[in-house]
């Protein structure tokens, strides 16, 4: 076999699952419960969000918050505060990924 399979949660509970962690890619699978939030924090790297279930509410450093649905791909530069909320009325899954 020469692919390699990760697998990830998809329960409707609130955690982050560390997917991949290589030198040029990681792959982070976040799931919010309805009504959770991560608390503002700074991402050194440019990321890239992918809303696979659920409604993201993304606030970006100065701007008001908005809401992108499931099927969105959000890209957000190095050095960007963010908040993230769930905004649906069911478990957010979302990938975060980064390049280095």
């Amino acid at each position: 076999m020469i692919e390699t399979l990760y697998t990830f949660s998809t329960d409707d509970t609130t955690r982050v699952e560390r997917i991949v962690n290589q030198p040029c890619v990681r792959i982070n699978h976040l799931s919010l419960a309805q009504g959770e939030s991560v608390d503002p924090h700074p991402t050194p790297e440019a990321a890239h969000f992918i809303i696979t279930r659920g409604v993201l509410g993304l606030k970006l450093n100065d701007q008001e918050q908005k809401s992108y649905p499931e099927g969105s791909i959000i890209a957000i530069p190095a050095k960007t505060m963010l908040a993230i909320t769930n905004l649906g009325q069911e478990t957010m899954h979302l990938f975060v990924i980064k390049t280095v």
